[in-house]
């Protein structure tokens, strides 16, 4: 695939992940003809774990080495493309001074592009995250009771995940992004949305985190939505459940039924060659003009706003492309791992949330995640 630059500098852990196997502080030069890995720290670790030559592979200060190499293969000028998104601003300063010849460009996108579709080792890696996602859930049956704090709950959970080979991270491409350790919510804070997320986030325990479990007591009657991520090997899961203690108010499981009937729905036209938006758009239809299911679908909190997306890709980081939003032309492809996203909200605390991470074959979908998608009644 043609980058339109000369070379290719990359530095973010994800990046040197894929293309070479490994997160050691590293700078990673590409050029059409060749590439090497210089390693800043960590060259042993780097070679038991990399797959690649290692002759193509030496320590070294990083991009003084990579400015070198360039140098001895007759490139000292041109386009160097880099990820812009997220490169930070003292090291683009610095990288610019160092390479004044070269114009700096962004080839994030074309990166993102080459980690829309899974090959079957991503895809096992997938599908251990999602084993392991499901023990924090088979957890909550065994430990959810009426006075436990949603923090108590979420310890159970954190714990489990970590137990059945978490990794104890998660990657969010986004600049200041913090979350803890995941959603998990009930009752009002259901309906108390932070700013960084669309979607339900939990209030956290003080404003430094404001997402997440907080030391709220758990009553009879609250609705509870855990939407904790899994890592495995670089690979995530993502999945939420709703879980209620005691009876759910009417409006609670008529919102449930239908949401899951819609879950249902979508995941039956899931296939390569449907348009995002044109999943988005046929989501609310459904939810609008057949199961009257209007009023409450992907709202959030108390805002009128509906949420723009009723999904996402999920891979090395839990947010990537495709979205699957309302101005998304992309279409689905085979190989692709989305999060099929979907929440539903009437009152305050009458909040229900069902998410799966879902692999896109030739002939549809396999769902990843193994958890059964009903409401927990406990």
């Amino acid at each position: 695939m043609d980058a339109g630059v000369d070379a290719v500098l990359l530095t973010y852990s994800r990046s040197t992940l894929y293309y070479g196997g490994t997160t050691e502080p590293s700078a990673f030069i590409i050029t059409p003809e060749d590439y090497h890995l210089f390693v800043m720290r960590g060259l042993d670790s780097v070679l038991e774990g990399t797959w690649l030559e290692t002759d193509k592979i030496s320590s070294g200060s990083g991009y003084g080495n990579a400015k070198e190499w360039l140098k001895n293969r007759t490139i000292e000028q041109g386009r160097l493309g880099m990820e812009l998104d997220i490169v930070p601003a003292a090291q683009y300063f610095k990288l610019s001074a160092l390479f004044p010849e070269f114009e700096m460009l962004d080839i994030s996108g074309l990166i993102l592009e080459q980690r829309r579709t899974k090959d079957s080792q991503e895809i096992e890696y997938t599908k251990e995250a999602c084993r392991i996602i499901h023990h924090g859930h088979q957890r909550i049956l065994e430990v959810l009771r009426e006075g436990m704090t949603e923090l108590e709950l979420s310890s159970e959970v954190e714990d489990a995940h970590r137990k059945a080979g978490h990794e104890g991270l998660y990657f969010m491409r986004q600049f200041d992004f913090f979350m803890g350790r995941g959603p998990l919510a009930s009752g009002v804070n259901l309906s108390k949305i932070a700013g960084k997320l669309r979607s339900i986030t939990g209030v956290g325990l003080s404003p430094s985190i404001p997402m997440g479990a907080s030391t709220k007591t758990i009553k009879k009657g609250d609705m509870i939505v855990v939407d904790i991520p899994t890592h495995y090997c670089g690979y995530h899961a993502d999945q939420s459940r709703t879980y209620i203690l005691g009876e759910p108010s009417d409006i609670c499981r008529t919102m449930y039924g239908g949401m899951k009937e819609l879950a249902d729905r979508i995941i039956e036209m899931l296939r390569p060659g449907i348009r995002c938006c044109d999943l988005y758009a046929e989501s609310f239809t459904i939810a609008k003009e057949e199961l009257g299911m209007g009023p409450y679908f992907m709202r959030l909190g108390t805002d009128s706003k509906r949420v723009p997306f009723i999904g996402h890709g999920v891979g090395l980081e839990l947010n990537e492309p495709p979205l699957l939003g309302n101005n998304n032309h992309e279409v689905l492809e085979e190989g692709m791992i989305i999060a099929l996203e979907l929440e539903m909200s009437a009152s305050i605390g009458e909040v229900v949330k069902l998410e799966d991470t879902i692999l896109i074959t030739p002939e549809g979908v396999e769902v990843l995640t193994i958890t059964p998608r009903e409401l927990h009644q406990i």
